[in-house]
Formats: structure tokens, C-alpha cells, sequence
């Protein structure tokens, strides 16, 4: 079994709408056993339609297009795909008068003639009654294959494929249906390279009904098991048998499975450790501590954060000495760890991270270019440790970056675990 989809609109190719349907129904597929093989985005264009329709109809068992069904000029997929197979547009009047009930429902007089359109259904379609909208979706099946059209507004789209489509797919393949799982493994404070050295050749350890994908961002690189087979119980064995072998081999830096963050880690440690954290931040301007105060129980265990952008506000409220920032500059091992320290004893908390730091577009230096960026992680009754990011991924990923790093040295404090 495969599936592609096909996503028509020209506001879709422009970047004026983001195409959250094509995502919501490959998860969805997924998950019912029908892995998707690809997904096609074009114009309302109806040779474009034509020529994607034919060759999807030709590799695909189920095809599943979205958008165009409107009663505009532009909406044009009904027509494109009732072209395609050959099929004459006749009236279907229970959908007609579903549509005018619609209306009437909605507290107009009368249906616009225009909609009339949306009652014209390919000879040989399965109308999907639509009770979100006033397009209907349609199904054709045949000789083992199904090419479904959809509307493309996002919830008349999933009320449709919730209560029409998948039910059809899983009563008509349900000798063909596969198990299908996903899960992602966490991983921070290493790069995309060095983690896969530290994981080995997957092809070693892997069977052919399972896939490794390594997905690198900001606070690290997750990694995503997707394994198939004919049961629940034998996919899951794989996808843990895969993901004991990730974890003995990444170790210290796997953070957890799925939605896991490094902020929400961090505020469990602290949490089980009865330790209560406070950050000063220049060039980061408050990002760490916006990602401490987004988790549940952050409340507990952070004070507050000092934003310190202006040299003068890292003298008055962090202690910072004028002749540090004379000597070594703002951005410097040591401003950072006076900085650190000073947030220690102000706010009073076990912890303190400060950053400081080139976030870009301009400001650098030949000494100091645009990236480099100094990170301390004070304790009380402990060494303050320093580290020094050269980064070079634009303001906003200079920013993102260095939040994670510094929340990446405290989860190691915190575990007792601070080698690099």
C-alpha cells in the first residue's frame, strides 16, 4: 500500500497559505497503515492537475487531492480530475439541496447561483456529504486503486477525512493495511556529524522494514525510528530494539523520546533536586528564560532574569566591574562570569546562567566576529564554568543556539556531568 497527495492552490506556491493539510493527512494515513510516498503541490492549473493526477493514479494504490472545489472562477479541480477520467459533470441534487439548506441555515435568502457548481458531481464519484461546508468531497474507486478530491479548507478537510475517508480506506484495504510507527529520540549538546559517528553505519543494526532519520535543529538533533510491519506488537518490539542500541551508543546526550525539550528537562532536574535557577542575558534578551517560564513547574524553580543588554545595566544591577568591560569588553569570558555571579547573588538562586555574546547582522570584529558568543553557568559553593560559541547561523539562530547551549550546561551540572 502507498499513498501520494495532492495539493492544488496557488496560494499555497506563492507561501501566502502554509500547507497544514498535506502534513495533518500523512500523519493520519500513517497511522492507519498507508505510508505516504510523496506529496505534490501545484497551481490551479488544470493541464498541471491532469498530468499529477495521471501519474499518481499510475504509482499510487490511494490518491488524495485537496482544494479547488470552491464556486469561483479559479476552482477548477473538479473539472481538471473529471477530465481526467473521462467522466461528464451531472447535477447531484441531494447534494443541491444540502447546499441551499446551507445557506438557508446561515440566514441567507437565497443560494447564490454560483454554487450551483458545487453540486456537479463526476459520473461515477461517491459524494462525502460535507457538513463543515458547502463543497462536498469525492471518491472514486476502482480496480483496486481510490482517488479522493477534498476541499481544501483545513477543517472541512479533516471532518471529511475522519468521518468518510479513513473509514473507507480501513474497510476496503483492510487486508493490506500494514502497522506503521514513529518514534523520536532527543538528543542536545552534540552535532549532526558527531552523533552519527558515535551511532555507527545504521545498516548495520537495522532491518529492512525500519528506517533512521536524523533531523538536526537548534537545540540538537532528533532522531525519528520508523519501522513497518504486520502487527502493533512486532513494530514496537523493533522500534525498542533500535532505539536501546541509539541510546547505549549516544548516551549522555540523549534527553528523551518524542516532544521532549531541553527547557522542560532542565526544570524537571531542578525540580527533583530542589535548586532554583535565574539567567542574565544580553544578547539573548530574554530568551532562555522565556523558554524556562513556557514549561509546567517552572513557577518553582526560577526567580527571574536580569536582561542586560546595555553595558550599563550589566554595572548597576549585575556587579559587573567597569574596568572588565574596559579591559576584556562586553563580550568576554570574563564579563559572562561576572555577569553569572552577579545574578547569583542578586536574585539569590542556587544557579545562574548568563550570556553575552555577537548575535549579528552587524557589531563584529576581526577579534570578535558576528557569532561569538560567551556562556557561564555559576553555583553556589562551585567553580563558575564558561564556554565560548563561534557560530555562524543569522540573529536568530545565533540566539536560538546559544540558549541551547546554555541550557545544555546546566542539564550536564545538574547530572553531575560537565565534560563536553
Amino acid at each position: 500500500m502507498n499513498a501520494e497527495i495532492i495539493s492544488i492552490g496557488d496560494e499555497l506556491l506563492i507561501g501566502q497559505v502554509v500547507n497544514t493539510n498535506a502534513a495533518w493527512i500523512g500523519r493520519e494515513l500513517g497511522a492507519l497503515g498507508v505510508p505516504v510516498t510523496r506529496v505534490n503541490t501545484i497551481g490551479d492549473n488544470a493541464k498541471e492537475i491532469i498530468v499529477t493526477s495521471r501519474r499518481a493514479w499510475k504509482e499510487a494504490d490511494v490518491v488524495i487531492a485537496t482544494g479547488g472545489l470552491g464556486p469561483t472562477h479559479d476552482d477548477i479541480s473538479k473539472a481538471a480530475v473529471a477530465t481526467f477520467f473521462k467522466k461528464k459533470l451531472k447535477l447531484h441534487k441531494p447534494t443541491l439541496e444540502a447546499v441551499k439548506a446551507r445557506f438557508a441555515k446561515l440566514g441567507y435568502d437565497k443560494m447564490p447561483e454560483s454554487n450551483i457548481s458545487q453540486a456537479m458531481v463526476p459520473e461515477g464519484f461517491q459524494v462525502l456529504k460535507n457538513d463543515r461546508g458547502t463543497a462536498p468531497g469525492l471518491l472514486f474507486y476502482n480496480a483496486g486503486k481510490t482517488y479522493i478530491i477534498l476541499p481544501g479548507v483545513p477543517q472541512e478537510m479533516e471532518f471529511l477525512m475522519t468521518g468518510s475517508v479513513l473509514p473507507f480506506l480501513k474497510h476496503k484495504y483492510k487486508n493490506k493495511l500494514e502497522a506503521i510507527k514513529h518514534r523520536t529520540i532527543i538528543t542536545a549538546g552534540i552535532g549532526e556529524s558527531s552523533l552519527a559517528e558515535k551511532i555507527g553505519d545504521p545498516k548495520t543494526f537495522l532491518k529492512k522494514s525500519t528506517i533512521l532519520a536524523f533531523l538536526p535543529r537548534a537545540e540538537g538533533v532528533r532522531l525519528r525510528i520508523t519501522s513497518h510491519g504486520k502487527s502493533t506488537a512486532t513494530v514496537n518490539k523493533e522500534i525498542d530494539r533500535v532505539e536501546a542500541i541509539i541510546r547505549e551508543r549516544a548516551g549522555k546526550y540523549v534527553l528523551g523520546t518524542e516532544d521532549q525539550t531541553l527547557a522542560a528537562t532542565v526544570v524537571r532536574l531542578l525540580t527533583e533536586r530542589s535548586k532554583v535557577l535565574a539567567t542574565a542575558e544580553s544578547c539573548t534578551g530574554g530568551l532562555i528564560a522565556s523558554k524556562i517560564t513556557e514549561t509546567d513547574g517552572a513557577s518553582t524553580v526560577f526567580y527571574g532574569s536580569i536582561v542586560a543588554y546595555h553595558n550599563h545595566v550589566k554595572i548597576k544591577e549585575l556587579g559587573v566591574r567597569q574596568l572588565t568591560l574596559i579591559e576584556h569588553g562586553a563580550v568576554s569570558e570574563e564579563t559572562a562570569i561576572e555577569m553569572a555571579e552577579g545574578a547569583l547573588e542578586k536574585l539569590g538562586s542556587d544557579f545562574a546562567i548568563a550570556v553575552t555574546g555577537i548575535a549579528g547582522p552587524d557589531g563584529g570584529t576581526k577579534e570578535k566576529p558576528v557569532g561569538t558568543i560567551w556562556i557561564a553557568l555559576a553555583e553556589r559553593n562551585a567553580p563558575t564554568l564558561t564556554k565560548k560559541l563561534q557560530q555562524d547561523f543569522g540573529r536568530v539562530g545565533n540566539r536560538e543556539r546559544a540558549a541551547a547551549a546554555a541550557l545544555e550546561m546546566l542539564r550536564r551540572r545538574l547530572l553531575g556531568n560537565d565534560a563536553a
